[in-house]
């Protein structure tokens, strides 16, 4: 394990995890763990379940469905964003050669 590296432990549904992550990204990790651990609440007030992994189960495939929804939203916005920069472009050559 390098200098950039540290070892942490979560808690995910009343398990400890042991992982080894970059240091930068400590807080990502942290803030996945409060905001699973919230789903995980939410989930259980909601449905029935017989073990945790049937609501892990649920919250990874409402995160999968928000993230595929969240790349769409980019790539249109993206999609929409190229030609507007391209005319921009076009426009700051004009300026420079003026």
């Amino acid at each position: 394990m390098g200098d950039d590296y540290i070892k942490i432990q979560i808690e995910i549904a009343q398990r400890k995890i042991e992982i080894v992550i970059k240091k930068e990204w400590e807080r990502f990790y942290r803030e996945a763990e409060k905001r699973i651990n919230d789903s995980v609440q939410a989930f259980a007030k909601r449905f029935n379940y017989t073990d945790h992994q049937d609501l892990i189960s649920k919250i990874l495939v409402d995160y999968t469905v928000t993230l595929i929804d969240t790349e769409e939203r980019l790539n249109e916005y993206e999609e929409d964003l190229i030609p507007k920069m391209e005319n921009m472009k076009q426009l700051a050559d004009q300026l420079d050669i003026d």
